[in-house]
């Protein structure tokens, strides 16, 4: 700025333009040197009160500094002796000096403190996402032996009622163990979890006979689309367990699925009426709960999950914004 000003009022001269380039390059060390101490120092840190008293006296020595730099090079270059300057000249220098380092803290600290909050921030969210891919395995986990003691459970129920059924009951199993073991995404397309609903239902088929009935409604726009693993699976088993086995004559489990402006929505209606403790939203059991948490986890507010009861029939009905 020196230069430029020098320029514009005909003052411009080589010595101008080397004094310039070395107070210049003086106060680039010198700016330098300060912030290898701000970080040795770990002065970002430090307590607001002790950084300003730390810092003003760094910026006083350091304007001391520059200004006898500053008048060692006015001696060589103009042979101009610091005697001869008046003390007002001495004290303007220093408090410009002062402001131009005082600055540069200013915009040095400004800039450190954003970036320290952006660092925390990402930090954060890296945490939060360990910590929610924690949460959903340990939820996964929880949700495969919850699903093996019941399957197990109907199996042994045919064992001695007819062991060919209960051959073929173990074949249905293995197939149902083999997809839910292997597969560890925290999500899959529905298709694929239409095929384990499938062969879960099969399964239960033979135990409940004539008293159990199933019928899907999908929209084929939202067989590609992907859902929470094993979500519809723990769904349909709360229907069979909650619903059909407690009624005398069975009943009917229907999925339906649509998918519109980007909205994919699934219900799953099961004959049967709420219990006192599911018309509760904090006294649901393991398999809604669980599914309420994943949700939350995996979508946030993305997704929303309802239960209702219309019509003698108990609806819980799913909407994730796929966008």
């Amino acid at each position: 700025m020196n230069i430029y000003i020098a320029i514009l009022t005909q003052e411009f001269t080589q010595d101008v333009l080397i004094i310039n380039l070395l107070i210049s390059v003086i106060g680039l060390l010198l700016s330098h040197l300060f912030r290898n101490y701000i970080l040795k120092a770990g002065l970002a840190s430090k307590p607001t009160e002790n950084v300003l008293i730390i810092v003003t006296g760094a910026i006083t020595l350091l304007s001391v500094v520059y200004n006898l730099f500053y008048y060692v090079c006015l001696y060589f270059l103009y042979n101009e002796s610091i005697f001869k300057l008046k003390t007002t000249s001495f004290l303007g220098s220093f408090v410009s000096v002062f402001f131009l380092f005082s600055l540069w803290s200013i915009i040095y600290f400004a800039w450190t403190y954003v970036e320290n909050n952006r660092r925390n921030l990402i930090d954060r969210l890296k945490m939060e996402s360990a910590m929610k891919d924690l949460e959903l395995k340990t939820i996964r986990s929880n949700l495969q032996p919850h699903f093996i003691f019941n399957a197990l459970n109907s199996i042994r129920a045919l064992i001695d009622e007819d062991p060919e059924l209960a051959r073929k009951a173990i074949t249905r199993i293995s197939n149902i163990l083999r997809s839910s073991i292997t597969q560890q995404e925290i999500t899959d397309t529905l298709e694929n979890e239409l095929t384990l609903v499938n062969d879960y239902l099969t399964l239960e088929k033979i135990r409940f006979e004539e008293r159990l009935s199933f019928s899907k409604d999908i929209d084929p726009a939202s067989l590609a689309l992907h859902i929470p693993t094993m979500m519809l699976q723990t769904l349909v088993e709360n229907a069979v367990k909650h619903g059909i086995s407690a009624l005398e004559k069975g009943g009917i489990v229907h999925i339906q699925s649509t998918y519109q402006e980007g909205i994919l929505e699934l219900k799953i209606s099961n004959t049967g009426s709420l219990q006192v403790e599911e018309r509760n939203e904090h006294s649901l059991g393991f398999g809604l709960n669980s599914t309420k948490q994943r949700l939350k986890l995996i979508y946030n507010k993305k997704a929303s999950f309802d239960i209702f009861e219309k019509e003698n029939m108990v609806h819980v009905r799913i909407k994730i914004n796929t966008h």
